[in-house]
């Protein structure tokens, strides 16, 4: 054997530490990135945050609370704590174990979607009348999607995950298996949201000839438009931000199963606030939700839903 040939013979030691030393630059490569995705949620939560302040201080703040406003409220504040929080634990060194804060951070995001889903869930009751048969079908499918978002993520977890420090903090890696049972979760809320997506089409196209007319008499604005049009614009980028979320699941290493996870959370619950700020600018404008009733305009005859004002005794 010549020179050559020997040389080009690597000992089983150089060559574990190479595969060390590639598995290590993974890992941080994929570490910074997932650092990138958290700072992302960040600045999209708060940047848009301080864009609609103003018009949150002029709609909810300076006017009495409803049910509406305190739910607005709770998803309005609640995330950007809570998203603070998971980007502390990414970096700085807490005196509590990975996996606990990893099973926060999991808390956290289920409050946030949870919140988010009863927000949808009402504008849809909404659009139907306030029927509380539908209502309470929604419910009910909510708690059984909950149940197995719980199970899911706290119960069929058999071994730790793999957990990571990266910087000081704790940063949770999942392994493919348990990566395919974390996507669960968000397979749940794409399921509901084509549930709600549904429901929206076909209030649609059973009121297409109201809608017409609405067009037709060029109302200023009215709120089942406002909530087809919003409804649909949710879902159609939230369909594509959560298919990516999950494909990360299955296709992404490291603490990237999942990056996506807080992102998408926080243009979900930013989108959502959107949606309500342009109901209560509707609302101030005169077009108040007290059910289903007959507006004449112009000598036509057209049905639309309207906000109750606050200490409207109207049924």
């Amino acid at each position: 054997m010549s020179s050559v040939d020997s040389d080009a013979i690597l000992h089983p030691s150089t060559v574990i530490s190479m595969s060390l030393s590639d598995l290590n630059t993974r890992i941080a490569t994929n570490g910074r990135q997932c650092n990138y995705w958290h700072m992302a949620a960040i600045t999209l939560l708060f940047w848009d945050h301080l864009l609609s302040l103003e018009i949150e201080i002029k709609y909810l703040w300076k006017k009495p609370l409803n049910s509406s406003g305190y739910l607005f409220i709770i998803q309005r504040y609640f995330n950007p704590i809570a998203i603070i929080f998971t980007f502390v634990t990414l970096f700085d060194d807490l005196p509590v174990s990975c996996k606990t804060l990893s099973n926060i951070r999991q808390g956290i995001l289920i409050i946030a979607q949870l919140v988010v889903t009863l927000i949808m869930t009402l504008r849809i009751h909404a659009l139907y009348g306030c029927k509380k048969r539908l209502l309470y079908f929604l419910l009910s499918v909510i708690a059984s999607l909950l149940s197995i978002v719980l199970i899911v993520t706290y119960t069929i977890h058999l071994d730790p995950p793999q957990e990571s420090s990266i910087s000081g903090g704790c940063s949770t890696q999942l392994d493919s298996h348990d990566a395919s049972r974390a996507a669960v979760a968000w397979l749940m809320i794409f399921i509901y949201d084509v549930l709600l997506f549904g429901l929206m089409v076909h209030n649609a196209f059973k009121t297409r000839k109201e809608l017409h007319m609405i067009h037709r008499l060029k109302f200023r604005a009215s709120l089942r438009v406002i909530l087809l049009r919003d409804g649909a614009m949710y879902f159609g980028v939230m369909t594509l931000v959560n298919l990516a979320n999950i494909l990360t699941y299955y296709f992404s290493e490291d603490c990237m199963r999942g990056g996506l996870a807080p992102f998408t959370s926080s243009l979900s619950v930013t989108l959502v606030s959107r949606l309500m700020l342009n109901l209560h600018q509707v609302k101030s404008s005169g077009i108040y939700l007290s059910g289903s009733q007959m507006v004449t305009e112009s000598n036509r005859t057209v049905s639309h839903m309207v906000f109750r004002e606050p200490g409207d005794s109207t049924p």
